[in-house]
């Protein structure tokens, strides 16, 4: 110490500069240390394969791979079970820091809603109120034929018991009911000539 002592009194300012030398080594020492330990360095994970399972089941698969799970998207899909995995990145087989979010894309746990956002009825063809309805998703289209002064058109549409009009909301996997026109019979459109032409002869 006493050596220290008697540098320190000949070289003050070498003293100095070497003290501020050593405190920033011990620092920068100091920071790594944090550094490691807040990213969790050398603590690492590989993302299982988790892929067409259950979301609970793949929630506890993760959990135990030190990894937990996020939903970023979800799809409907009438083949896969609601909250089945469809995809997950990272993918199967990363290597991850453990702690680590993985964001996965799983099917819906209830059928998307879809607005009615024109007249389905009316001066409405049973062609275009199919091609409308398919166009928004909705596939399981049944037709109902009922007598009409015009052939071909939509007379009513219907979702259930509730008559579908502009601004309704139903399940994409609603069956649609609709009761197309088909036109005057043969008996009705005789009926309709013959007094068509007994006006003329009153008038």
């Amino acid at each position: 110490m006493s050596k220290i002592k008697e540098f320190y009194s000949k070289h003050p300012l070498l003293s100095h500069i070497i003290l501020i030398i050593l405190t920033g080594l011990i620092l920068l020492w100091a920071v790594l240390i944090f550094l490691d330990h807040w990213t969790m360095h050398g603590s690492t994970a590989i993302v299982p394969d988790i892929k067409h399972r259950s979301y609970a089941e793949a929630k506890s698969t993760l959990a135990v791979n030190g990894l937990s799970i996020e939903i970023s998207d979800s799809i409907y899909d009438r083949n896969s079970a609601p909250g089945t995995i469809i995809e997950s990145w990272p993918k199967a087989g990363a290597v991850v820091k453990e702690g680590r979010q993985v964001y996965v894309t799983v099917t819906a746990f209830s059928p998307k809603q879809v607005t009615i956002s024109m007249p389905l009825t009316g001066n409405v063809s049973s062609r275009q109120a199919m091609s409308y309805l398919r166009g928004i998703g909705i596939t399981d289209i049944r037709l109902e034929y009922v007598p009409s002064l015009y052939p071909d058109l939509v007379m009513s549409a219907r979702y259930g018991d509730t008559q579908l009009a502009v601004g309704s909301v139903i399940p994409i996997t609603s069956t649609v009911t609709l009761k197309v026109g088909t036109g005057p019979s043969a008996g009705e459109e005789d009926d309709s000539i013959s007094d068509d032409v007994e006006a003329a002869f009153t008038e």
